[in-house]
């Protein structure tokens, strides 16, 4: 098999695909590609590649993957560094031997590599206790799209003042640089750990829940409300609670010394006094579905043409509102989760294309209209350039053409990704 078969993005391979092994390599290899004027663009897993616009030239393919080495722990620290292509997967299976773990749970966080997270901004719902990558970064090294090697931050959690290179490269899209190292703080891992399930008839009767856990001191770790078919979904594998009348789902993860535990779980339960269901689930149970729950709501890549996935930031009241207007289009076939605590949803929904794309445009309105934003995350080219992947359009986008522009004034990284060249 032709190796470039293994990259496709949008239905194009590239010219050439490198697979370098050192950060000197991957810069050699931009080197070369700025010579050609060839665009590049970076790969890890190719798990996010759906994110944002398929790149308007593709011409070398650069894969990150054996770039997956330690580089320095610092257990008393509680910090670590490591290069871009190493998957959070095996990071953390390295740190529970230490009983440490950098707190991520993205979209297909099973093959996601540290380079991908960083470049996508994604997260899951640990970010309601731990904050998303970029808050858990202090150090980054980046290759320009000239083969210059550039680094900001450092291995200690507090730095001088000064240019934030890490934030500015958090969430780029591959547009700016190549990340090819990065440091973060870690966290050490919760003595004890429990999940308690809360099923309702009505997302009105579950934000008394989810709520109380926004404000509660003992900082929960997540808190997921599901609707019922993704709740049906993650049933058809693991043991979880059922009642047909529930038809929003709410899961509290709790996690720390085991009182702080035990605590919220009693809270949770009082609070839910509208639940039809409270169930406290196995542990087994609850870190099989915690694997999973990250991945409702996102699109494989490539995306089916039937489909779509999308992000609402509302606030955490506005999450029934949210929730109707998810389910308003009788066409669509939608499964979404949020996060309680934060009000982001993430919905996927499958459907004709034409009652998709007025489901998404419905759905950005109900967004604009409350005060939140709204995102395509996946979904077939045609639909992105449609409806245009953000709304609404901030200020800050002019800024980002500005950077975009001095630090790869070819636009030759992941070109378009953004909608400009």
């Amino acid at each position: 098999m032709d190796l470039t078969a293994r990259y496709p993005l949008n239905g194009h391979i590239p010219r050439e695909v490198r697979q370098p092994q050192t950060v000197e390599e991957v810069a050699e290899v931009l080197r070369e590609a700025a010579r050609s004027g060839w665009a590049v663009v970076p790969w890890g897993s190719g798990a996010h590649q759906g994110i944002g616009h398929a790149p308007t030239r593709y011409d070398l393919a650069l894969d990150l993957t054996r770039l997956s080495r330690v580089l320095r722990h610092r257990p008393a620290n509680l910090t670590i560094r490591v290069e871009a292509g190493m998957r959070l997967a095996d990071l953390n299976a390295m740190l529970a031997e230490h009983g440490q773990w950098l707190p991520l749970d993205p979209p297909f966080g099973e093959r996601a590599t540290i380079g991908g997270i960083l470049a996508t901004g994604l997260s899951g719902p640990l970010r309601a206790r731990y904050g998303s990558a970029r808050d858990l970064l202090i150090g980054i090294r980046v290759a320009l799209a000239d083969g210059t090697l550039i680094q900001g931050g450092g291995e200690v959690v507090k730095n001088v003042a000064g240019y934030d290179l890490p934030k500015l490269f958090h969430g780029s899209l591959g547009t700016l640089g190549v990340m090819v190292e990065a440091a973060f703080k870690l966290w050490p891992r919760p003595k004890a750990e429990a999940t308690w399930a809360f099923g309702f008839s009505r997302m009105e009767d579950a934000l008394p829940l989810t709520l109380s856990m926004l404000r509660h001191p003992g900082f929960p770790l997540a808190v997921e409300v599901l609707n019922a078919r993704a709740w049906e979904m993650l049933r058809g594998t693991l043991e979880l609670p059922e009642d047909p009348g529930a038809r929003v789902w709410v899961l509290v993860r709790a996690g720390g010394w085991p009182a702080q535990v035990e605590r919220i779980g009693r809270d949770a339960a009082a609070a839910a006094s509208g639940a039809q269901v409270k169930d406290r689930l196995t542990e087994e149970t609850a870190s099989l579905l915690w694997s999973r729950i990250p991945d409702i709501g996102f699109l494989p890549s490539p995306a089916p043409r039937d489909g779509m996935s999308v992000r609402l930031g509302l606030l955490p009241s506005q999450l029934a509102e949210g929730a109707a207007a998810l389910e308003a289009a009788e066409e669509i076939r939608v499964v979404w989760r949020a996060h309680g605590t934060l009000g982001l949803i993430y919905a996927e929904g499958r459907g004709p294309m034409e009652a998709l794309l007025q489901w998404a445009d419905a759905l950005r309105s109900f967004a604009l209209a409350q005060g939140g934003h709204f995102t395509i995350l996946g979904g077939p080219e045609s639909a992105k350039r449609a409806m245009g992947l953000w709304a609404p359009l901030r200020p800050e986008a002019e800024v980002m053409r500005r950077i975009k522009a001095q630090l790869d004034p070819e636009g030759r990284l992941n070109p378009g990704r953004f909608g400009w060249a």
